[in-house]
């Protein structure tokens, strides 16, 4: 599959926005305190593929620093009005900019292209080279 532009919003439709996303490169589902009590599903792609069309001021901002890191790996964006996490900002490996899309809040994605995509990675114990044990929960 290649990019293509896919449209998401939050459930009010407050926070909207397109993002450019190969989603055959997959997605990330991660069991890390944060992402397993969220069930968080992301898309990665570079900052400038990305494009907030409406709702920069209903959109909150959480930051979290796991343990032993000297800092948040993500800002992650919700909507103050429902509540809704529509995507996160940050840096990959390489330093970066890069947006993490929730891909629950995909307007117009192929689910079989979704269930397709899904990664697992042990974001709890840093191992994000390998799934974890169980991703029953995830």
């Amino acid at each position: 599959m290649a990019t293509q532009t896919h449209k998401g919003s939050c459930h009010c439709g407050a926070v909207r926005y397109e993002a450019d996303l190969d989603l055959s490169k997959g997605t990330l589902r991660c069991n890390c305190s944060i992402c397993s009590k969220a069930r968080a599903w992301f898309a990665f792609t570079p900052a400038d593929k990305f494009r907030l069309l409406d709702g920069e001021s209903a959109l909150a901002d959480y930051q979290w620093t796991p343990p032993g890191r000297p800092q948040p790996n993500l800002h992650y964006r919700f909507c103050k009005t429902c509540g809704v996490r529509a995507f996160a900002s940050g840096k990959d490996a390489k330093g970066n900019d890069i947006r993490a899309i929730a891909v629950a809040t995909l307007d117009d994605a192929d689910s079989d292209e979704l269930a397709a995509s899904i990664r697992y990675v042990d974001g709890l114990h840093n191992r994000f080279d390998r799934a974890p044990a169980d991703t029953r929960l995830l």
